[in-house]
């Protein structure tokens, strides 16, 4: 050996034993410290992801967790939820984070990221997404001005694993009047208990003066005067904010990631450098699937289809769980029938992904078909107003204007602006002019079909009637026909006597007729009034006395205690 040392077996000493470990144990000290310590924590609904160990990633995820707590205390539902989780990428500096992610927070290969520090504030801009993002994931629409100043609002809170602060005032340029109004019921004792229930009242639809009124009792006039007082003031402190108790050791759950499965985090940030971290995951055997799904993204999103194709279908074909992946390629698919099948698949995966059926709805041709599909959309996502306007323009090509109605009126309230939500609101008073000028439409028709009817059958039995009269008149009828014959004179009559009338006795109203029959006998009928005498066949002056003689049919009922002689009460008489 050049150092002149030799080796003697069963002779190492004691210092030679302790140099050889020394050595070995700063390898080994060396080898670990080279190696970056993945380490994932997760709390509901958020999971962060370092490479620097445990600490910077509870650190990170506490600041989310104890921000969303926050924002939804203060409307009334502390367990906000995002699905699928959101992941946050732990960067060891702010320079670092700077070079390896795009912006604070943006889409990434299956999932919405954030990147962040372990140290320090989230910038503002990231919470102002972030606000907007859990708003839109959470709760109803409120008016846009209000939640433009929640957003402005929170994009000033301050936190750390335990303490949560908020109320501190933006720049000038972004204090606007609701954003003073929100600090105001927010920040201050006398309204902060009932704020939650101002802003639940908006989000329900209630006008500004009565969720004023149902929160606070006071009235739109006055509650609005206190706050541009309050504005005018310009004094806005800020004050401790609701925090969630939060134990690193207890209540975060972590595990430790390959360096591989830190590598795939990474990349799935999308970025410049992402094409090259999945080729190398690929080349090594490892993550290939998620590897394919992501370079399949970075293509479409380079308008390479033909590219994007084959890494979608290498994730296809090894059994992608990526819905979203399949949806923005299906997008992109001419061929509408293979868009519905991916289209299919990813609803397969997720059947509440609302982009993948208003996808499906624009790729079939079936105006049904396509209703259905939109109408699962709209409900799946009630913030998006131009689905809801589309949506309700295909309603009303359908001639569905209640269906139309509503959703011109779900658009208004989802509406980003005044100026949108006055076109909606139009949109949905024409569609209402349209509807009832289609029901009376409707009704006039029904109308004119009945009266067409009747008409057509009183034609036909005018020319039924006519036919019969022009046969009794040009043949007339056999013995056996006769004998067949019915009396149509239909009055309401026990008995009926054909005869001639010969005389009419007159009893002060009454009259008693006097019928001759065939066979010479005379029955006497009395008539109780003659007003109410049904007379048929012709004209005839009843006058007392002897009549000339004219042949006659008297109809005539048997009532009980009939004086004697007579032989019943005309009901009535027709002239033959």
């Amino acid at each position: 050996m050049s150092s002149g040392l030799k080796f003697q077996p069963g002779r190492i000493g004691s210092f030679a034993l302790i140099s050889l470990a020394g050595l070995w144990l700063s390898g080994l000290l060396q080898s670990a410290s080279a190696e970056p310590r993945w380490i994932k924590a997760r709390l509901t609904p958020f999971e962060s992801i370092s490479d620097d160990g445990r600490r910077p990633a509870t650190q990170a995820l506490s600041q989310f967790a104890q921000f969303s707590f926050a924002l939804g205390t203060i409307l009334g539902k502390p367990d906000l939820r995002l699905d699928p989780p959101l992941r946050i990428i732990v960067f060891k500096s702010a320079q670092e984070m700077q070079t390896q992610c795009g912006a604070a927070l943006h889409q990434g290969r299956d999932r919405l990221m954030a990147c962040t520090t372990a140290e320090g504030q989230l910038p503002q801009s990231l919470l102002r997404e972030f606000t907007r993002i859990l708003l839109e994931n959470n709760f109803a629409a409120m008016p846009p001005d209000i939640e433009r100043g929640l957003e402005t609002f929170f994009s000033t809170v301050q936190s750390t694993a335990v303490h949560v602060t908020w109320g501190t005032p933006p720049p000038p340029s972004e204090r606007t009047r609701e954003w003073a109004l929100l600090h105001r019921i927010i920040t201050q004792p006398d309204y902060s208990g009932k704020a939650k229930v101002y802003l639940h009242n908006l989000a329900s639809g209630m006008e500004k003066s009565a969720a004023s009124r149902n929160a606070f009792a006071e009235e739109g006039p006055k509650f609005d005067a206190a706050v541009d007082q309050y504005y005018a003031a310009g004094v806005f402190a800020a004050s401790a904010a609701p925090s969630r108790p939060l134990n690193p050791d207890r209540d975060f759950n972590t595990t430790s990631l390959t360096s591989d499965e830190g590598a795939l985090a990474r990349a799935d940030l999308l970025t410049p450098s992402s094409e090259a971290a999945y080729k190398a995951l690929i080349a090594s055997g490892k993550q290939i699937v998620q590897s394919d799904e992501g370079l399949g993204i970075l293509a479409m999103r380079k308008g390479d289809d033909a590219l994007a194709r084959s890494y979608v279908e290498n994730a296809r074909q090894a059994g992608t769980k990526n819905f979203a992946m399949l949806t923005e390629y299906a997008a992109r698919e001419p061929n509408p029938d293979h868009a519905a099948v991916l289209l299919k698949e990813a609803l397969t995966l997720d059947p509440k992904y609302a982009l993948a059926h208003w996808v499906l709805g624009e790729k079939v041709s079936e105006p049904a078909r396509r209703m259905a599909e939109w109408k699962q959309a709209v409900a799946l996502a009630p913030r998006n107003h131009e689905w809801l306007a589309k949506y309700a323009e295909l309603c009303t090509s359908l001639k569905l204007y209640d269906e139309a109605g509503r959703a011109w009126m779900a658009a208004s309230l989802a509406a980003p602006d005044v100026q949108h939500r006055e076109q909606y609101l139009t949109a949905r008073s024409q569609i209402s002019q349209v509807r009832l000028s289609l029901e009376d439409s409707e009704r006039r028709k029904g109308a004119d079909a009945k009266l067409k009817e009747l008409n057509e059958l009183k034609a036909k039995a005018r020319a039924d009637l006519s036919a019969l009269e022009a046969r009794a008149n040009t043949r007339p009828m056999s013995a056996a026909e006769m004998k067949n014959t019915v009396d149509w004179f239909d009055q309401d009559a026990d008995q009926r006597v054909t005869g001639t009338l010969v005389r009419i006795d007159c009893t002060g109203k009454r009259l008693l007729l006097n019928i001759k029959d065939d066979e010479g006998k005379t029955q006497a009928i009395l008539v109780v009034d003659p007003a109410q005498l049904v007379v048929q066949g012709g004209a005839i002056n009843l006058a007392c006395g002897v009549q000339k003689p004219r042949k006659v049919t008297v109809g005539y009922k048997v009532p009980k205690n009939l004086p004697k002689g007579l032989a019943g009460e005309a009901t009535g008489l027709e002239l033959n």
